[in-house]
């Protein structure tokens, strides 16, 4: 059949029951015979001759080789039916088009040409006639449009059993690809071509099969998601663990560089799967004969030497090693490997002109070819170790927390040193790598999947454990001034901030106080904050305290007066954009009205104190590079302890965009005539939402607009249009009078609403929200308040007591 238009001329040429092959009938059914006389040859062997493993092992196999044929030769048989359906179906079809034809022909007409595609019909007899012209041209319609659907009715039916016959082709395809073809053997055997050196012919061949054995972009994506792979076959398996136990490091490599040497258009694909497989062979969660003990041993030896420092090793194994590996088209290792692979990129990322290591142009290139092609090969090597080894999330959150997934602890890990080593690096991508590690937590947070969840919040408790904690070595004073500038990480690396962003937003409600527990919710991992198992407890004020720490961190990417587009500024719009969510979530659940108000507001204290701590760091940074030491210390103290006149003006919570309603001015400014002043300078224009009947404005707008969608209610009045409630942007830039007043008219219509519901806590739920954000008022002014310096000597600077 054909993909054009249908014509006569290719009806024509149809032999529809050409189609049928009796040989596929007779294939199958040899296929079933063979198959089972193969398992039968196993089981005749006498039990007392051959058991154990071994036996096992074929009996396995044989069951498996045979059950697998019966499905193939069933999709054959599927085949054959398909092609013999077909046969009936157009042959008949194509039979009514002819009688069409002829019926047609019995009258006088004709088609005007055989590749004509409209099928137009012609009156064709001559000599007297009694038609008159518009008689014969009415009639030639007819038969032209009675011809042609049954030439459109026979075209659908070829249509529809293609495609049938594509499915059965695409089903024998699926169950017998080519990687079922491989085994153990073949990869003993490919493998030992290496002794004499491999032809072209004989890398292509073992490209192919490599190329073969590789995982399908759905089956790479479920491995990245932690999901379990079933349906990658035994003998692939046994393929890849025989191929690379058989080879060495240097004839691996030497294989790599032979196959992106030929002169053929797949060669940059049998490279890549060369890398792939031997990640595939890694994964614990590809079938049961994988996993990091069944590596090559090389290849578990290198990865558990993590020194650093070992030139010899670095330049035969590391760089040539991540050349193979970084273009493996996101295909994740282990949990074991990805693991030793960031806690590779970890001990690399430590060396530098200052770090009192050896030079990176020592360790990272075989001759002296320059410090710039050191550096270059330096940062793609532990940049590619980092990117392969993150690829793994379960290894990410394992790096992260201290713990496997299984709950074992990381032997000879230090967790809070290896990731301010990763952190602190100033990467060549602007830390787009480093991200990598934390950016994911926040989707799989937000995904509603149980297990994605639980690796998420395991994640995410040991990155805010790691990050804020300001006792020990106080790793959070390091981050905050991570190299000889006393920079912070944002600043060195301002897409790690972007992707800690990323990884916070699901648990905005967490750092302020929810304590919302489930399967599916975001929330800290009890287990690594247990005593008992190595953690912190965690109260309420404690997580919360690293919370303002957190938010620093992500707000540390500022730049000396512009911080609109930045991290900060974008961690403070999803913090106004969270409480407007609390508010629906307070109509919808109208029991925890209280509660949301509560830490609806302290959640913008919290936003508040980070946004000022990065300011406020960024400061001492600037004058620590044009002051002496005592001097800077001097600026610390006046800067903390004197607090502005003006700001007894400034709305409370102070406001965050600077002259942003004319009347609100950093804290922290000292007046002009101080010899000592330090001046922040967050810029103008941030953020709206900078007094404080802002969170109940927010709340409240939440909870109506919720309550509207569940009632399906039409409102009338200055809040709606066309009877739907307004956008808040459009609430708060067309109303002429106070926000006070627009909170007040949004509070009458919610309460006029809910005045008759015979649910108590909607009835109430105005009166809910305002006590809510009263306790929350009281609690973030005492605790977080940025206008207090002291809270800053004691949570931003050394922590508490």
């Amino acid at each position: 059949m054909t993909g054009h238009t249908l014509t006569k001329a290719i009806m024509d040429e149809w032999r529809p029951w050409d189609l049928p092959r009796p040989e596929l009938a007779a294939l199958a059914k040899a296929i079933v015979e063979n198959s089972t006389a193969a398992e039968r040859c196993v089981d005749q062997i006498p039990a007392t001759s051959w058991s154990g493993a071994a036996r096992t092992a074929a009996d396995t196999r044989a069951r498996e080789q045979r059950m697998w044929a019966k499905a193939v030769a069933g999709r054959i048989q599927d085949l054959q039916t398909a092609l013999t359906e077909a046969a009936e179906a157009i042959s008949a079809s194509k039979a009514v088009v002819n009688d069409a034809l002829m019926t047609a022909a019995f009258q006088g007409f004709l088609p005007v040409g055989s590749n004509d595609p409209t099928w137009t019909m012609r009156y064709a007899r001559r000599g007297t006639e009694p038609r008159t012209p518009a008689r014969k041209a009415a009639e030639e319609r007819e038969w032209t449009d009675f011809v042609k659907a049954k030439a459109d009715d026979l075209a659908g039916t070829a249509a529809e059993h293609a495609d049938r016959i594509r499915g059965a082709v695409h089903a024998v395809h699926t169950v017998a690809p080519p990687e079922l073809t491989l085994s153990a053997q073949d990869g003993r055997r490919h493998a030992l071509m290496a002794e004499g050196g491999w032809t072209p012919a004989e890398v292509a061949a073992i490209g192919r099969s490599l190329l073969a054995a590789g995982l399908t972009s759905m089956q790479i994506e479920k491995l990245r998601n932690g999901e379990q792979l079933t349906d990658v076959p035994l003998g692939v398996q046994q393929y890849l663990h025989m191929f690379y136990g058989n080879l060495g490091p240097a004839e691996l490599f030497a294989l790599h560089t032979a196959m992106t040497g030929l002169d053929d258009p797949s060669r940059h694909s049998w490279s890549s799967a060369l890398g792939q497989g031997l990640l595939v062979l890694s994964n614990e969660n590809v079938g049961t004969n994988t996993g990091f003990e069944y590596l090559p041993q090389w290849a578990r030896t290198w990865a558990e030497n993590r020194n650093s420092n070992e030139s010899a090793r670095v330049k035969t194994v590391d760089i040539p090693l991540m050349r193979l590996l970084r273009s493996t088209h996101g295909v994740p290792p282990g949990e074991r490997l990805g693991v030793e692979l960031i806690r590779k990129a970890a001990g690399g990322a430590s060396r530098g002109a200052d770090s009192g290591l050896m030079y990176t142009a020592t360790i990272y290139t075989e001759d002296d070819l320059g410090p710039e092609i050191a550096d270059r090969t330096y940062q793609f090597t532990i940049s590619s170790l980092l990117e392969v080894g993150a690829r793994n999330h379960e290894a990410s959150a394992a790096f992260l927390s201290g713990h496997y997934a299984d709950g074992t602890a990381l032997p000879h890990f230090d967790r809070d040193q290896m990731t301010t080593w990763l952190y602190a690096h100033e990467w060549d991508d602007d830390g787009r790598t480093v991200g990598g590690l934390v950016g994911w937590i926040g989707d799989a947070a937000a995904s509603g999947d149980p297990g994605q969840v639980a690796l998420a919040n395991r994640a995410f408790t040991g990155l805010l454990d790691h990050a804020t904690t300001t006792t020990g070595g106080n790793t959070f004073d390091t981050l905050m001034n991570a190299n000889p500038d006393r920079d912070a990480i944002g600043k060195i690396n301002p897409l790690l901030a972007d992707a800690l962003l990323d990884a916070t937003l699901p648990y905005l409600n967490v750092l302020a106080g929810s304590t919302a527990g489930g399967d599916t919710v975001p929330h800290l991992d009890p287990t690594l904050l247990d005593p008992s198992n190595g953690g912190h407890s965690y109260g309420t004020d404690e997580v919360q305290r690293r919370a303002a720490r957190l938010f620093t961190l992500i707000a540390s990417d500022n730049v000396d007066g512009v911080p609109q587009t930045r991290a900060g500024a974008e961690l403070y719009r999803a913090v106004l954009q969270q409480i407007e969510l609390n508010g629906a979530a307070a109509a919808h659940n109208p029991a925890d009205a209280r509660g949301l108000g509560d830490f609806s507001t302290n959640l913008r204290y919290l936003a508040q104190m980070g946004l000022y701590g990065a300011e406020y760091d960024l400061q001492l940074d600037e004058n620590n590079r044009v002051d002496a030491q005592n001097e800077t210390n001097l600026k610390v103290k006046n800067l903390m302890t004197s607090v502005s006149a003006g700001l007894t003006a400034v709305p409370h919570p102070v406001a965050i965009a600077a002259g942003a309603a004319g009347t609100a001015i950093t804290p922290w400014v000292l007046s002009p005539e101080t010899a000592d002043d330090v001046p922040l300078s967050l810029g103008k224009g941030l953020i709206d939402g900078d007094s404080p009947v802002d969170n109940e404005i927010l709340l409240t707008y939440g909870a109506l607009a919720q309550i509207l969608r569940e009632d399906q209610i039409h409102g009338s009045g200055p809040l709606y249009h066309n009877g739907s409630l307004k956008s808040l942007d459009d609430l708060l830039s067309g109303t002429t009078s106070t926000r006070q007043n627009l909170l007040m008219d949004m509070e009458t219509a919610l309460r006029e609403i809910v005045a008759d519901d015979p649910d108590v806590n909607r009835k109430y739920i105005v009166d809910n929200l305002q006590a809510g954000v009263g306790t929350g008022g009281r609690n973030g002014s005492f605790h977080f308040d940025p206008n207090n310096p002291e809270n800053y000597e004691r949570l931003i600077l050394r922590g508490p007591d």
